[in-house]
């Protein structure tokens, strides 16, 4: 029995033991267990990180490693040429270079390399110097050097001469640069057009990678990264850079002759609101502002053909009645309105033609100031035109509630409001085209740098004006301005010009200067089918003579002339004349015209020129005329006072008399 539970109790304890045992086993095979659980889990976890880190973040990850490790050199893009409407290079990309002396390396003595330098571009005393007591590597010797100029250094020099490249500018033709503008230091558009089409112009640039090593000299590593430049795209204007020389010309010899402080001359196509021309100068104004685009001015007897126009439109005139004009002078409460002549009547059409204030003003007593500010608005005064690229003014056309009983009369002679000289062109283009106010535009299309044209801006009419029939009463009128009224030194004989003069006195510190005037000239031609509206303004002459009429009419005229006779401006074969005598274009054939050579008339202006086969003694010499087009050899020919048969096609083959004979004034030039 004791030895039972003895035994009995062994066996309970081996029991409990082996109990605890496999408890204690399973408790490890947990652990184990869990233990491995956890390792898979962590090692899946860091896989599966490992993962996202090369496969998902990989790209990310190495491109913070090479910013990190690697420096990026920048690669300029090209920047996209300026182009005229007919394709020739305004403004185009350019390379330059800054030339540097490693006295060091040097072959030639310092001052011999020096002088080698300044043989090809000017060196400063101040470089000179500190060239000669530089110590060792590089100096600067010259910073804005051609590719030429650089060839010419290293072939000179030789050994010791550096040079560091920089995007540059280039302006091939020296015209249109107030227009045009200018880039930036830092390779932007800084000022004109190349600031305003800079987002089209800059390109995007592009980017290498570059390593540095322990002296820091940075180099390209094999198989580096390169994100190449993506070229600027070209822009072709409205100009026509051979118009725009003209303009330029014209313009800076007007305010020479008659000591102007300023002006504009604007060429512009009135069908379709093209700009082909604008040139400004003001001796007082900002050197990169266009002033015809930002000046607005009082424009004075110019405005006479929209109080007309508006006239005409409401049907409360008739051009041929007859207005009682005061004798030249008028009494308007406290204002004296007068006229340059004095007339006791006039017809309506005389009081355009010779600029009639006091006929101006009764006129305007039959609209209403609603009436005739809405007529004013509609040409687009009082607002900008546009445009859409550079600045703009907008100029100044008050509501008709704030009239006085005097503004009527003011505004429809051009006082009382102001307008630039390319919204006043822009009206008369209306005029000019048949009544529809077009929107100006400078910019004809857009290229890729592959020549793909990627935007190209149509015509874009704004709103109609006046009737058609209308415009072409105006347009009548206006030529008989030019023919015998106050603008007939606009005038030319192989074309009828119209046009308007303008005599307005001058505002200083708000009050009206004695004796200070502004003269001006706005028109179109050929007046039966106008091609080009020219508007001329001069601005404070000093030479005693004042008159738009007296200065800016010959200057338009000499614009008109040269414009007319280049390839600018599209040759319609009406507009030249069939017989030796110089005459007004009319558009329309001469009855009993024999068909035969055409003789092109030379311009009139104040004189005509003698006969063929005069008395005149021989004084012109015939130039030589071979290889030019009909239009440029004309040109040259009624500059020297002759006139023109022409018999041949395209370009002159031949001439009779051959070049360097001897013949009067007036007499024909045969070109086959």
């Amino acid at each position: 029995m004791t030895r039972f539970g003895i035994h009995s109790a062994t066996q309970v304890e081996e029991a409990a033991g082996n109990a605890q045992g496999a408890a204690l086993a399973r408790t490890h095979r947990i652990r184990q267990r869990v233990l491995g659980f956890g390792i898979t889990l962590v090692a899946v976890t860091y896989a599966v990180r490992l993962g996202e880190l090369q496969i998902i973040e990989g790209d990310a990850h190495r491109e913070k490693q090479l910013a990190q490790s690697a420096e990026w050199e920048l690669l300029p893009a090209p920047r996209g040429r300026i182009l005229d409407r007919r394709g020739r290079v305004l403004a185009a990309p350019d390379t330059r270079y800054q030339a540097f002396l490693a006295v060091d390396e040097l072959t030639l003595e310092r001052a011999e390399a020096i002088e080698a330098v300044a043989a090809v571009v000017p060196v400063s005393a101040e470089r000179r110097q500190a060239i000669a007591e530089a110590a060792g590597g590089w100096s600067l010797v010259a910073s804005d050097v051609s590719d030429e100029e650089r060839v010419r250094m290293q072939r000179t020099i030789g050994h010791g001469v550096h040079f560091e490249s920089r995007p540059a500018r280039d302006y091939p033709r020296s015209m249109g640069r107030r227009l045009i503008g200018a880039v930036g230091a830092d390779g932007r558009g800084g000022t004109g057009l190349e600031a305003d089409l800079d987002d089209w112009l800059a390109g995007i640039p592009g980017r290498a990678e570059v390593r540095v090593d322990g002296h820091r000299n940075a180099y390209r590593p094999p198989g580096g990264q390169v994100i190449e430049a993506v070229a600027g795209h070209d822009v072709v204007l409205t100009v026509d850079a051979e118009l725009q020389r003209i303009a330029e010309n014209e313009l800076a010899r007007a305010l020479t002759k008659t000591g102007a402080s300023g002006g504009d001359m604007v060429l512009l196509d009135p069908r379709t609101g093209e700009i082909l021309a604008v040139a400004s100068e003001r001796s007082d104004g900002a050197p990169d502002q266009v002033s015809a685009l930002t000046d607005p001015y009082e424009p004075g007897s110019t405005m006479k053909p929209f109080l007309l126009a508006s006239l005409l439109s409401e049907g409360v005139v008739d051009l041929d009645e007859i207005v009682d004009v005061e004798g030249g002078t008028l009494y308007s409460g406290s204002r004296v309105i007068t006229d340059v002549h004095g007339y006791d009547t006039l017809r309506v059409r005389q009081i355009i033609s010779k600029s009639s204030n006091v006929g101006a003003a009764k006129l305007a007593e039959r609209l209403t100031p609603a009436v005739q500010h809405r007529y004013l608005r509609d040409f687009g005064f009082g607002m900008r035109t546009q445009l859409g690229h550079l600045a703009e003014s907008p100029g100044r056309l008050s509501r008709p509630e704030s009239w006085t009983a005097l503004s009527p009369a003011s505004h429809a002679i051009g006082y009382e409001m102001s307008a630039t000289s390319l919204q006043l062109a822009s009206a008369y283009g209306a005029i000019a085209n048949g009544g529809v106010l077009m929107r100006p535009s400078l910019v004809r299309e857009v290229r890729d740098p592959s020549g793909h044209v990627v935007q190209r801006f149509a015509p874009q009419p704004v709103r109609r004006v006046i009737p058609e029939q209308v415009a072409a009463e105006v347009r009548g009128v206006l030529e008989e301005v030019v023919r015998d009224g106050t603008g007939t030194l606009a005038g030319m004989a192989q074309f009828a010009v119209a046009g308007k003069t303008g005599t307005a006195r001058l505002a200083v510190n708000g009050r009206y200067a004695q004796g200070r005037y502004r003269a001006s000239f706005v028109g179109f031609a050929p007046a039966d089918d106008p091609r080009i509206v020219i508007l001329t303004r001069l601005e404070d002459p000093t030479g005693g003579v004042y008159y738009g009429g007296a200065i800016a009419a010959p200057t338009s005229q000499a614009a008109l002339e040269a414009a007319l006779a280049t390839d600018g401006v599209q040759l319609d074969p009406r507009l030249v004349v069939s017989d030796a005598r110089p005459r007004p274009w009319s558009g329309r054939p001469a009855r009993g015209t024999q068909a035969g050579p055409v003789i092109l008339a030379a311009s009139g202006g104040t004189e005509m020129w003698t006969a063929a086969g005069g008395t005149a003694e021989p004084v012109i010499a015939v130039p030589d005329l071979a290889g030019l087009s009909a239009r440029a050899a004309a040109a040259q020919l009624h500059a020297l006072g002759l006139r023109v048969e022409w018999r041949g096609q395209g370009v002159v083959a031949a001439q009779s008399p051959v070049a360097g004979r001897e013949l009067a004034r007036g007499e024909i030039v045969v070109l086959k």
